[in-house]
């Protein structure tokens, strides 16, 4: 019984000392909430042109929201955009299209958008 007692003590003191052995690591806080949905579809009406090897002739509207601008490359098949509400970002190579609030980082669409089945190229 007495044997018992001191294993227990022991092993009491032993995880305690494992764990102020460990590393320390704050705890990461994700927020979890939905973001807030503002397109009204999941596909906006898209209209692009391409004007050189460059750059892209955009068009996007959906209800209210509407951007009109030149899609520039900025590296490999990644061409972006913006004006004062909205950076548009387009990737030539998985054709996914992807439009930013500039202010809150709020993404206002995630979609597809293949130049190439719309004739557009």
């Amino acid at each position: 019984m007495k044997f018992l007692a001191s294993l227990l003590i022991v092993t009491l003191f032993s995880f305690t000392s494992i764990t102020t052995a460990l590393p320390v690591q704050a705890d990461i806080i994700i927020n979890t909430q939905p973001r807030l949905i503002i397109a009204q579809s999941p596909t906006p009406v898209t209209y692009m042109t391409r004007k050189s090897a460059d750059e892209i002739v955009t068009q996007i509207q959906e209800g209210e929201f509407f951007f009109r601008g030149t899609l520039r490359r900025t590296q490999g098949n990644t061409f972006i955009g913006e004006d004062q509400q909205v950076r548009v970002m387009y990737d030539l190579g998985t054709s996914q299209v992807v439009v930013i609030n500039k202010k809150t980082g709020t993404e206002y669409y995630n979609y597809v958008f293949s130049m190439a089945d719309e004739g557009k190229l």
